[in-house]
């Protein structure tokens, strides 16, 4: 048999206000105990009345929330909550008990309603069923208020208790009962929608919100249990308590927002945290703490950030043991350790085997009685759990959670309880070890059901079913990383490269390590404020410029040591240098409307010492661009510099190609030529792609469109991207293979990308509000910079001057690349690539496309499908390397049919031929 934790008839509609108390003080609840005319009606359970003793099955001392129930078993429930919530926060929460009540306050009096239990749910009727359940809870409060005139505005919830099992279990078959009321939290939604007031107004009192609770969760109480578990072979095993259900209704009524579809029911965080399934952990006597989000939430606790490269102990739950580690400002994970022992290393599931092992059938004693007998919990007088040692001894394992937070959708859906209402993109969401996503989803296993949480879903080692799901990592400590599964990658997509390793055992304080495979330990760091990189002390290795309100120098491999030596007036500067023999010469210009302030530091090797020889208010503006060598400034006037930041000089040919409004020019020897007249570029990047040692283009288009073109204006294959990118784009070898790598951001500066010389994504990292700076050595690694970061990647090597790091090209700004290598082929085929686009060609022009290698003269001749010539292009090439020519095909006067382009490739010792087929629509 199965019984799910919990039913959609748990009514719920949206909080449209709060109780006035704040989520971290006591407080006062009235509560009202209303029965129903005696009935014999069999869709509900019992008659109407509350139990004084128990009419169905006897479960002898392990009966849960025994009779009577009278006002002193529901004081007992007030106690039970309110030790839940006292020791889920840590003693900021809980229920003001000496100033709370239960009404009537005679013993075994109640408030009799008018009519009948079953009028408040009709049976398949959910509108009506709603208004009902509201005026269930308007008749309860103008009963008690007219025998005995209670102040409601003593009180900030009302809590309706009415006689009868609740409506929130389902059964595993057909609920015999289905007239019982459901639990429900009554908010001003509701009480306008069905009473035409947000509140109800009682002698002066106001009345908003409230909840409706059943004396019970346990049907075995009722003569209806004898029907119902006929064929059970243990039904003193389907018990359930009424604490967790209190605890998720008050969840609600303080502002803890479902995590659940409260549409469909599926589940979101299954039985991890009360405002879901774990409500009802431990047969509803231990309700499962809130997750470590409605924690911080609620301002229960404060997590604590790790930078990367720590190793971390981590003790059980408890106050203020929350690890966060960010992936953007509104992203990050929270890890926890939840332990469910009862003793050192014992839980309840531990015991129940070894007990079972020494029975000669075989049995197990049943999880309630463990429960009562060994784990340390408390009754009352009234038969009443209402002390729980550990709150976590109900859930399936020991070890670490991991919540991966999206407060992007949190905060979107929290109004309407759609936190986690998109299973596939959840603002609070598992990441369960088991590496399948099973809680909420359909299960297609009848026994061991994982949808709504089990063992397998926390981290420690020797979790087997992690096991399962990365095979190749069974003999490593668990990891959560960037290639295992779970992954630690953003929502989007991006790469965090986050990895969560080297995880302990399950135990009171458990250890872990926090590491990220590119980005260098420290780092992110805000102070950071990366702006040049540059070797000052001429020993070999780069140093690192940064600062906003202040520049400093850090002169050794770590940012630690930073020597603040310039305190800027603008964010709009540029930092030069200049080389000497025994000194660096660094040049700042901070730009303002029509000025700049030009200052003059001289750094002296080896003693470090730092002096200022000027600074100069310059009446117009100026802009450094530094030889090759860094021995020398060129100084450039603004509309020089404007001009100079639209160039890509390619040496040593010497020649220049520009973006303007009307496409882009190449200026060689033979006169300026203008391409892609229709395009509007704003950003443009030299480097050699393909290594024919000819300088290629990466051009920008005004909407975020990265094109490449090879030096002739002809597209490269790849390109253009359907990804928008933000300026600068840079470009180097970067994990040490043949080509080069293009480095850009997103257009909205949430991703870093890496693509290959074929416009391939290779990674994408997440970004944040950064900004990129440069690829450079660090460490002895190529590097990537952002303002906030270093990336690092494989060992450098040399760039025999293929590289765009800076984004004027390099620190200097000169906005060149100097090719020092020549075109080695990487294959004797001439004809690496032929094709017509589009094909097939269904308007008035078609381009033939011919990729070759070392060919000095290539011949185009298109036939019918008959063998009639149509017509031919031909060019003889002069330069060596990789070429990539194009012609437009006009096919406006010739019939639609099939057509075959004959290419032909020559370079004076072979001919090397390729057939397109294409077929012309007109």
């Amino acid at each position: 048999m199965r019984f799910s934790a919990l039913s959609r008839s748990i009514f719920l509609i949206c909080i449209i206000t709060i109780i006035q108390a704040s989520i971290d003080e006591p407080i006062r609840i009235c509560a009202i105990r209303v029965s129903f005319l005696e009935d014999d009606l069999n869709s509900t359970s019992g008659n109407g009345k509350f139990l004084l003793e128990s009419e169905g099955i006897d479960c002898s001392s392990y009966t849960i929330d025994p009779p009577p129930h009278d006002r002193e078993y529901f004081e007992s429930q007030l106690v039970a909550v309110h030790s839940y919530f006292d020791a889920v926060s840590y003693g900021q929460f809980g229920i003001n008990l000496e100033h709370s009540n239960v009404y009537p306050t005679d013993l075994n009096n109640d408030y009799q309603l008018d009519q009948y239990m079953n009028y408040y749910n009709p049976y398949n009727n959910y509108e009506l069923q709603e208004k009902r359940l509201t005026e269930l809870f308007r008749d309860a409060l103008v009963k008690a208020y007219s025998e005995d005139q209670i102040q409601f505005s003593d009180y900030d919830i009302i809590v309706i208790f009415h006689s009868g099992i609740g409506q929130d279990f389902s059964l595993p078959f057909l609920d015999p009962t289905p007239e019982d009321i459901p639990s429900t939290y009554v908010d001003q939604n509701m009480l306008q929608n069905h009473l035409g007031e947000p509140h109800i107004s009682i002698n002066g009192h106001f009345i908003e919100h409230g909840i409706l609770l059943p004396e019970s969760q346990n049907h075995l109480l009722f003569d209806i249990s004898e029907s119902i578990f006929l064929d059970a072979e243990n039904p003193c095993d389907y018990q359930y308590g009424l604490t967790g259900t209190f605890a998720l209704m008050l969840g609600f009524a303080i502002g803890l927002p479902p995590l659940w579809n409260i549409n469909t029911g599926e589940s979101g965080v299954g039985i991890f945290g009360l405002m879901d399934q774990g409500s009802n952990n431990g047969h509803g006597i231990v309700p499962a703490p809130p997750t470590a989000w409605s924690r911080i939430y609620a301002g229960w606790e404060t997590p604590f950030i790790y930078g990367y490269g720590s190793q971390v102990w981590l003790p059980e739950r408890n106050e203020n043991q929350i690890i966060k580690v960010p992936i953007r400002s509104n992203e990050y994970f929270l890890i926890e350790n939840r332990n469910n022992n009862v003793q050192s290393g014992i839980s309840i599931d531990s015991i129940r085997y070894l007990m079972g092992q020494t029975q000669a059938d075989g049995s197990y004693p049943s999880f309630i009685e463990i429960l009562y007998d060994s784990s340390g919990i408390q009754k009352d007088n009234n038969g009443v759990v209402t002390y729980v040692p550990n709150y976590d001894i109900a859930l399936p394992a020991s070890g670490l959670l991991i919540w991966h937070i999206d407060e992007n959708i949190i905060y979107s859906g929290i109004d309407a309880y759609t936190i986690n209402s998109d299973l596939s993109n959840r603002g609070i969401d598992l990441e369960e070890a088991d590496g399948a996503q099973d809680i909420g989803y359909v299960s297609i296993h009848f026994f061991n059901d994982p949808s709504s949480g089990y063992f397998g879903d926390m981290w420690y080692k020797g979790n087997t079913q992690y096991n399962l799901a990365n095979p190749s990592l069974v003999d490593l400590k668990p990891q959560f990383g960037y290639y295992t599964n779970p992954s630690t990658n953003a929502n989007d997509g991006s790469s965090t490269f986050i990895s969560i390793d080297e995880i302990s055992i399950a135990k009171d304080t458990m250890t872990f390590r926090i590491n990220n495979a590119h980005i260098v330990n420290g780092f992110p760091d805000t102070t950071f404020q990366f702006r040049f990189l540059f070797d000052i002390d001429n020993d070999g290795d780069n140093d690192l410029i940064g600062g906003k309100d202040s520049l400093y120098i850090s002169i050794t491999d770590t940012t630690i040591n930073r020597n603040y030596f310039y305190d800027t007036q603008t964010q709009d500067l540029i930092v030069s240098f200049t080389k000497q023999n025994d000194h660096t010469i660094i040049d700042i210009v901070e730009y303002f409307q029509d000025s700049c302030l030009h200052s003059r530091y001289d750094y002296f090797i080896p003693s470090g010492e730092i002096i200022l020889l000027y600074d100069v208010w310059i009446d117009s503006l100026i802009y450094p661009i530094s030889n090759y060598d860094h021995t020398s400034i060129d100084w450039k006037t603004k509309n020089q510099w404007e001009s100079h930041t639209k160039r890509v000089y390619a040496l040593p040919y010497n020649y220049g190609i520009d973006i303007n409004t009307n496409g882009i020019t190449v200026d060689r020897f033979g006169g300026p030529e203008t391409k892609w007249k229709t395009k509007k570029f704003c950003y443009l990047t030299g480097i050699d792609l393909d290594l024919d040692s000819k300088t290629d283009l990466l051009a920008l288009d005004t909407s975020g469109i990265l094109y490449a073109f090879n030096s002739e204006l002809i597209l490269m294959p790849g390109f253009p991207l359907n990804i928008q990118l933000a300026p600068p784009i840079l470009s180097q070898n970067i994990f040490n293979t043949i080509h080069p790598e293009i480095i850009a951001k997103s257009y909205d500066n949430r991703s870093l990308y890496i693509f290959n010389n074929k416009g391939n994504i290779q990674f994408q990292f997440v970004m944040e509000d950064d900004d990129l700076i440069a690829i450079s050595d660090y460490q002895g690694k190529n590097s990537i910079f952002t303002e906030s970061s270093i990336y690092q990647f494989d060992e450098t090597s040399d760039l025999k001057g293929n590289f765009w790091n800076f984004e004027h090209g390099n620190i200097g700004h000169s906005r060149s690349i100097d090719l020092n290598y020549t075109f080695k082929p990487t294959s004797d085929s001439m004809l690496t690539r032929c094709y017509v686009y589009p094909n097939p060609i269904r308007e008035t022009v078609g381009t033939i496309r011919v990729e070759t290698i070392g060919s000095r003269n290539i011949i185009v001749n298109i036939y019918d499908l008959a063998g009639y010539f149509i017509r031919s292009f031909n060019l003889d090439l002069t330069q060596e390397g990789n070429q990539i020519e194009e012609w437009v095909w006009n096919v406006n006067e010739i019939e639609s049919g099939l057509y075959f382009v004959h290419v032909s490739a020559s370079n004076g010792k072979k001919i090397e031929t390729q057939i397109i087929k294409v077929a012309v629509i007109n």
